[in-house]
């Protein structure tokens, strides 16, 4: 295929068959919907997470499901264990194609501040959690897609990486970081037909954060998101999917914004501030008649 020649409609296809994915942080929130999903869709799925019991039952589910799945121990902090991951893909399925790096560090493991109460020791973790790990894994991930011919990378970013927050200084400054990383993984390896691309949510109803997320925290979400409802793990998977798929071959360098539109308006013009729910009704009330 030449520099003017692309693909037809009718192969850009949301489809896996043959492919091989690892995600990390594969056996819950996002990551779990988004390797459960690759699985439905034909890929050869490594689920890699540090809690490999999980991570088993979730290789095993899928399985039972009719896909083709295995679990793999990963540590994120360990770059020997980022790339035996990487490594068990090849071994197991003969290459890898896909990669999402959605593992991430809770703050009960990486606490975070602001900056005047930041210790060295919670930025250095919560950096290396974040982003020198992403790194890790795009560094090893590489040289294999590369191996393959070609391959897609997605990363997780935060639309905290875009906006200040009040005390997660590290976490911001590492999501920033993944963003910037992308665009550099994009830049350097797109003529090798890598693509590397991103997604940044806004408050998602995954385990980790329904316990982290006060009813103030939520009531405050609600209140400047223009959707009528809270981000699911699937609606992230879905996005990270089309940026790993063929529909997607074009597209390289990108973050997604996957908020609901949280972080689109002037602060304080929450969507119930401007539309009222009474006008609601009545709108309702109009379109039913």
């Amino acid at each position: 295929m030449g520099w003017e020649d692309g693909p037809g409609a009718d192969e850009a296809m949301l489809d896996f068959s043959g492919k091989v994915a690892v995600v990390t942080g594969g056996a819950s929130g996002i990551g779990r919907a988004t390797v459960t999903t690759l699985a439905s869709l034909g890929a050869r799925v490594v689920v890699a997470d540090v809690n490999v019991d999980r991570a088993e039952t979730v290789a095993q589910e899928i399985a039972s499901a009719g896909g083709v799945a295995s679990a793999c121990g990963v540590d994120v902090f360990f770059e020997d264990q980022i790339e035996a991951a990487l490594e068990f893909a090849v071994r197991t399925y003969g290459g890898l194609d896909v990669l999402h790096n959605c593992a991430g560090i809770p703050r009960t493991i990486a606490p975070d501040a602001e900056v005047a109460n930041l210790t060295a020791e919670q930025w250095h973790k919560t950096i290396s959690g974040h982003l020198t790990s992403s790194m890790l894994a795009c560094k090893h991930a590489i040289p294999r897609m590369q191996a393959r011919g070609g391959g897609a990378i997605v990363n997780t970013a935060s639309v905290a990486g875009y906006f200040a927050t009040i005390d997660l200084a590290s976490y911001s400054a590492a999501k920033a970081g993944v963003i910037a990383l992308t665009r550099e993984v994009a830049t350097s390896y797109g003529r090798d037909s890598i693509r590397c691309n991103c997604v940044a949510p806004g408050p998602v109803m995954t385990p980790r954060g329904m316990a982290t997320f006060t009813p103030a925290m939520l009531e405050g979400f609600a209140s400047e998101i223009p959707l009528p409802r809270f981000a699911e793990a699937q609606d992230l998977a879905n996005v990270v999917v089309f940026l790993a798929s063929d529909m997607a071959g074009m597209v390289n360098g990108q973050t997604v914004v996957v908020d609901g539109g949280y972080t689109i308006k002037m602060p304080g013009l929450g969507a119930r501030d401007v539309l009222s729910s009474a006008r609601r009704q009545e709108q309702r009330q109009e379109r039913g008649k």
